[in-house]
């Protein structure tokens, strides 16, 4: 097995045990209800605590840029490590709703800097290729996560308190091995200046505005989905069966719906597997009445489709919003989108028990299909945005990688350029074939990419432009090369090409001329240093 391919399995292993402590309240749910005495509505709070919390936590972390200043495998431990202490307190020492709710919504705050920066962590040991996919990953551990408190749940002797424990030793243990064991990839951008305006900025961009719509319209179907649907099945409080559905469903459902969703986005492209994804997902939401109460084996069927459509496009909408995003706030980017989608979330979960209670269980799931309706024409219009955003060779705008440098032959000679400054910052050296003419795709770049308020591509082109000798060495003469031909002792006047400011002026009598090669010495012209783009 690769590094690479350790490392990013690492990642998914951290966010199962990380976001185990997600949804460890609503698994014991009924068992809360009954000890304490809880509303329906206080039921619906501990749930929305933790969507609030983590919203919260994702709009400090965006404001600060945490994500991207500060190491992420830190970021990640410290988080992982405060949202399970604040689950075993609620399981040794609370007897209360309040102190509940209190904790669960710092849950939700610890929990804003597990999920986004394991995603952070998770692209920088993929390149584009493969992106998709291993972010198809990386939310497939999500929602094995995610649903583990009810596998926990469907163990009838185990009381509610042991299930939050159990939970919340699978918190300890992600950010053990987060913090000893994973190690961001060589793709992890340098850190940035801060720009507390960037989230702002963010969202007034078409592109990214686009695909944060699409993913409101995903995330106001998943997580009402994954908190009530046990309750749809059963009708009422869910029993062990049911919960074990719902693991089945969402958890290893979703998963292979998150894995094959960002498969099939790498090789068919982002929109037409999100669009699919919400389509099919909508259909389930509108025919979920009819098919609720039908035999077992066909209800346990179309739940498993259902979990995989409902999170088959979550991994592609985190690609497309790296993809559309400023690279050196790809955390800021990710940390801005789940803020605003889980707080959505909070109106989805608490809309289903108000519909629940008018039209019955089994019908309340429909409303969910609203999320998937708006979301669709975002997606659908995304498409003329996302292609400019890949990092993919068009003629018009090649990329950086240019065609000339990988084509050119193992042993050709390179030496090595400038570090090129990004915000005083360096960055690795670039290699640089020196046998050849800089290449017209850089100006065709240039062109195309328009003004560059950083400064970057300026920089860029003049060090890639470079031509003096100290960088392009000479070519030495063979062995056997005929001698330089001297000069005439008494060599004739030369005349010097007229200028805008000068007159012919002749060259003194006893000048000398440039030495002559003669043909076939094999001699090399000495190169010239080519102009600077732009003067």
């Amino acid at each position: 097995m690769t590094a690479g391919r350790r490392a990013r399995a690492l990642v998914a292993l951290v966010q199962v045990l990380g976001l185990a402590v997600w949804f460890s309240a609503s698994a014991v749910l009924p068992e809360l209800r009954a000890e304490w005495d809880l509303s329906a509505t206080a039921g619906v709070w501990l749930t929305t605590s933790v969507q609030l919390g983590f919203a919260a936590g994702a709009v400090v972390s965006a404001v600060l840029t945490l994500a991207d200043r500060v190491p992420p495998q830190r970021l990640l431990a410290g988080g992982a490590a405060a949202a399970a202490s604040c689950t075993l307190l609620l399981a040794a020492v609370v007897d209360g709703p309040v102190a509940a709710l209190v904790l669960r919504t710092l849950t939700g705050v610890c929990l804003a800097l597990v999920y986004p920066v394991g995603m952070k962590i998770m692209t920088s040991w993929s390149d584009r290729s493969r992106r998709a996919r291993d972010l198809g990953v990386l939310v497939g551990a999500l929602t094995v996560g995610s649903a583990l408190p009810h596998l926990i749940g469907g163990l009838p002797w185990l009381p509610w308190r042991g299930v939050l424990a159990g939970a919340a030793l699978c918190g300890f243990a992600a950010a053990a091995l987060a913090r000893w064991c994973l190690r961001p990839g060589p793709a992890l951008a340098p850190a940035p200046p801060p720009d507390t305006g960037y989230a702002l900025r963010l969202l007034r961009e078409p592109g990214p505005r686009l695909v944060v719509l699409g993913y409101l319209g995903h995330m106001w179907e998943l997580y009402a989905l994954w908190t009530w649907l046990g309750a749809a099945l059963a009708g009422g409080d869910p029993g062990p069966s049911e919960h074990l559905l719902v693991f089945v469903a969402a958890g290893l459902g979703g998963a292979a719906g998150c894995v094959l969703g960002g498969r099939a986005a790498d090789r068919y492209g982002r929109v037409p597997v999100i669009a699919t994804s919400l389509l099919v997902s909508g259909v389930c939401c509108a025919v979920s009445p009819f098919v609720l109460g039908a035999a077992p084996l066909l209800v346990s069927a179309f739940c498993v489709l259902w979990g995989a459509a409902a999170v088959a496009d979550s991994a592609v909408l985190t690609t497309a919003t790296i993809e559309v995003a400023d690279p050196r706030y790809t955390g800021t980017a990710l940390t801005v989108q789940t803020a605003l989608g889980f707080l959505l979330t909070v109106a989805g979960i608490a809309t289903v028990p108000v519909v629940a209670a008018a039209v019955g269980w089994q019908t309340a799931l429909v409303v969910l299909a609203v999320g998937p309706a708006l979301g669709l024409p975002a997606v659908l219009a995304l498409g003329r945005y996302l292609p400019a955003a890949l990092p993919s060779p068009s003629p018009s705008a090649p990329s950086l990688s240019a065609p000339s440098l990988s084509a050119a032959p193992a042993d050709a000679p390179t030496v090595e350029l400038p570090r090129i400054a990004m915000d005083d910052r360096p960055t690795a050296p670039l290699p640089r074939v020196v046998d050849g003419p800089p290449t017209v795709e850089l100006y065709r770049l240039r062109r195309a990419a328009g003004p560059d308020p950083s400064g970057f591509a300026d920089r860029l082109a003049r060090v890639l432009s470079d031509r003096s000798p100290a960088s392009a060495p000479r070519t030495a003469a063979p062995p056997n090369a005929a001698p330089r031909t001297a000069a005439p002792p008494n060599p004739a006047p030369r005349t010097v090409a007229p200028s805008n400011a000068d007159l012919p002026t002749a060259a003194p009598p006893n000048a000398a001329l440039p030495t002559a090669v003669p043909p076939g010495s094999g001699a090399g012209a000495v190169p010239r240093r080519r102009g600077r783009p732009g003067g």
